[in-house]
């Protein structure tokens, strides 16, 4: 396993740590009757982090690399959706202030910046992970050799 996978591994579960350490958060700063943890959330998120670190682990870079991508760019989509322009009570500029609201609004900016990062990680390992960009040594190369026929 390249290194590159393995950073995109501890990505993912420290995305998926954010992302569940996240719906407690938005448990203490919702109102009632939003002020509760679905078990079926953190059973979705904890499934789609299980089957990604899966992929990650046992597949080739490419497969690995596509699902790494449709993977965090969902979950990006949804974060900024969710937390910056729909107008609901999950909307970092709608939160209510409150001992909780720092520590909610830290949570998705955490999550964002995983994302990203997840992003760019996948398409690298869709492009073949970093490449040597050095050029190629020839045996007999430089102004003297060419003289010397």
């Amino acid at each position: 396993m390249t290194k590159l996978r393995r950073f995109a591994l501890f990505v993912v579960f420290g995305h998926w740590f954010i992302a569940v350490w996240h719906l407690y958060l938005a448990a203490n700063v919702l109102a009632a009757p939003n002020n509760k943890v679905s078990w079926l959330a953190i059973t979705f998120i904890s499934a789609g982090h299980l089957a990604v670190a899966i992929v990650l682990w046992e597949l080739g870079d490419k497969l690995a690399g596509s699902v790494g991508v449709i993977f965090f760019l969902a979950a990006l989509g949804a974060d900024l959706y969710e937390h910056f322009l729909h107008p609901s009570a999950n909307n970092i500029f709608m939160v209510a202030p409150g001992n909780w609201t720092a520590r909610f609004d830290a949570s998705v900016f955490a999550l964002l910046a995983l994302e990203v990062l997840g992003c760019v990680l996948a398409i690298l390992l869709l492009g073949g992970g970093t490449r040597n960009h050095r050029q190629p040594q020839l045996a007999n190369h430089g102004a003297g050799a060419a003289a010397k026929i």
